[in-house]
C-alpha cells in the first residue's frame, strides 16, 4: 500500500469510528445509560462532524509530541507518514509555540502569525479566536470557545475550521418539495419538507440498507483555516485561502452519500455494518450502479456542537495527549516562566477537545462548516429503485478521488 492510500485509509477509519460512536445505539428495553447516551449523541438529536476537521487538529499536535505520546497520536490517527504531513489546519496558541512547531505549521499549513496576550486581555484572545471562526466558515459558526476556556492550565488552543459549499449536479425543483411524514426512533412522525424526483443516480442495494449518492457540482471545495497560540501571547494563523470563494480544483469531486436503512429502527445495526472497516466501505461504494431513482430526501439543517470530544476520544483510545502526568507535547511550545526550574516541571497537555459542526441540505445543494478546538492543559436492484428516507439515516460529505470524508453525520430528526 503506498503513502497515499495508507493516509486516506487512516482517515477513513478514523471517520468511521467517531461515525460509530456518535450513532444512536440499539434501542434496550431498560433504555440506554444516560451518560453513554449523551456520549454517543442518541437520543433525537441530530450529529454531525468533520473527521477530516478532528483529523487535522488531531495531526497538528502529533507534529508537536514526542515518545509514547507521538507513537500514540500516530497510531490513532493511522499514520504510517510524519505527523507534518497533516491535511491544513489552523491553531491557536499562548506564549511559547516552539520555533520548530511554528515552522512545521507556517511551511506544511501555510499560515501567518500574529500574538495576542491570553493571561492579560483573555477576553479580546476569545473575540480574535471567534472572529476567526465565523470568517473561517462564511458565518456558519459564530463561536468556538468561550472565556471560561481560558484558564491558568491552559498552555494552547489549537482550532481548526472546514466549511463546504456545494451545488447539486441535478437540483432538486423547489415545487416538488412536499411535506411528509419521518418516523424517528421513538416512534413519533415529525413533519419535515422532502425534496422528490426521479433522478438517475448511482445507488447500491445491499443487504440491510441502500445508498445512494448525490455529486455535486464540479468546483465545489472545502477551504480551511488554521490558529496557533502560546503561553503568554497568542500567535494567530490564517491561511490564505478565502472561504467564501475557495479556488476551483479540478481534480477534485464531491459527492454526499446518503446511507438508509431498511427497516426504520436499523440505523444502528447498519452503522455497525457501515463502519466496520475502510474496506468494507470502500466495497459498498465499488457497488454502486446507475439506475433510475425516485428519490424522497428531506431538507435538514443540523449544528452540531462536540463539546468535549477529548472524553470520547480518550474511550476511543487516546489518552496520553490529555494526562498531566504522562503527556509529551514539549516539541510544540516552550513554557516561559520567570522561574526556569519551574518552567521545566510545568506540564504541557492536551486539557480540552471541542468540536462544532453546521450542515445545511436543500433543494440547491449542501452548506457546511466544522471547527475543531483543543485546549492544552446483495442483488441487483429493480430498474427504479425507490429511496425514501422517512426514517433515520447517515450520510457522509466525500471527496471521491482522494476517498477522504469531509463531513459525517446521522439525521434523526429533519424538523430539528
Amino acid at each position: 500500500m503506498d503513502a497515499a492510500a495508507a493516509a486516506r485509509d487512516g482517515q477513513t477509519a478514523l471517520a468511521l469510528r467517531l461515525a460509530k460512536h456518535l450513532a444512536p445505539p440499539p434501542a434496550t428495553a431498560g433504555g440506554a445509560d444516560d451518560d453513554d447516551a449523551s456520549a454517543r449523541g442518541c437520543g433525537n438529536g441530530n450529529v454531525a462532524f468533520s473527521p477530516v476537521s478532528v483529523h487535522a487538529a488531531l495531526a497538528l499536535v502529533a507534529a508537536g509530541a514526542r515518545g509514547a505520546t507521538l507513537e500514540q497520536l500516530l497510531a490513532f490517527l493511522g499514520a504510517p507518514c510524519s505527523p507534518t504531513s497533516a491535511a491544513a489546519s489552523r491553531t491557536a496558541s499562548r506564549d511559547g509555540l516552539a520555533d520548530a512547531f511554528r515552522d512545521v505549521a507556517a511551511d506544511v499549513h501555510k499560515s501567518e502569525a500574529r500574538t495576542v496576550s491570553f493571561a492579560k486581555e483573555p477576553e479580546a484572545a476569545v473575540k480574535m479566536i471567534n472572529e476567526w471562526v465565523k470568517k473561517a466558515t462564511a458565518n456558519l459558526i459564530g463561536s468556538i470557545i468561550s472565556v471560561d476556556d481560558i484558564n491558568g492550565d491552559v498552555d494552547l488552543v489549537l482550532a481548526n475550521a472546514v466549511y463546504f459549499k456545494g451545488a447539486w449536479q441535478s437540483p432538486f425543483i423547489t415545487y416538488e418539495t412536499w411535506t411528509g411524514a419521518f418516523h424517528r426512533l421513538d416512534g413519533v412522525v415529525t413533519k419535515p419538507m422532502f425534496m422528490t424526483g426521479f433522478k438517475d443516480l448511482n445507488v447500491a442495494c445491499m443487504d440491510g440498507f441502500k445508498v445512494v449518492k448525490l455529486p455535486y457540482e464540479p468546483g465545489a471545495a472545502p477551504a480551511s483555516q488554521q490558529r496557533k497560540r502560546r503561553r503568554g501571547r497568542g500567535a494567530a494563523s490564517k491561511s490564505k485561502a478565502t472561504p467564501s470563494a475557495p479556488e476551483v480544483d479540478e481534480g477534485t469531486r464531491y459527492s454526499m452519500f446518503v446511507f438508509l436503512p431498511d427497516a426504520p429502527g436499523g440505523l444502528s445495526t447498519m452503522v455497525d455494518m457501515v463502519t466496520a472497516s475502510p474496506a468494507f466501505l470502500y466495497g459498498v461504494l465499488a457497488e454502486m450502479k446507475t439506475r433510475r431513482v425516485k428519490i424522497k430526501l428531506p431538507k435538514f439543517e443540523i449544528s452540531f456542537s462536540w463539546s468535549d470530544l477529548k472524553r470520547d476520544l480518550s474511550r476511543l483510545g487516546l489518552s496520553l495527549p490529555f494526562s498531566r502526568e504522562a503527556a509529551h507535547l514539549r516539541g510544540m511550545c516552550e513554557v516561559v516562566d520567570d522561574d526556569a526550574a519551574a518552567s521545566a516541571r510545568r506540564p504541557t497537555f492536551l486539557s480540552k477537545v471541542a468540536h462544532m459542526a453546521v450542515v445545511k441540505v436543500n433543494e440547491a445543494g449542501t452548506e457546511a462548516a466544522a471547527v475543531t478546538a483543543a485546549l492544552y492543559g446483495g442483488g441487483r436492484p429493480p430498474d427504479t429503485v425507490e429511496f425514501t428516507a422517512d426514517h433515520p439515516f447517515t450520510f457522509f460529505i466525500m471527496e471521491e478521488l482522494s476517498g477522504v470524508i469531509v463531513f459525517a453525520g446521522h439525521v434523526l430528526d429533519p424538523t430539528k
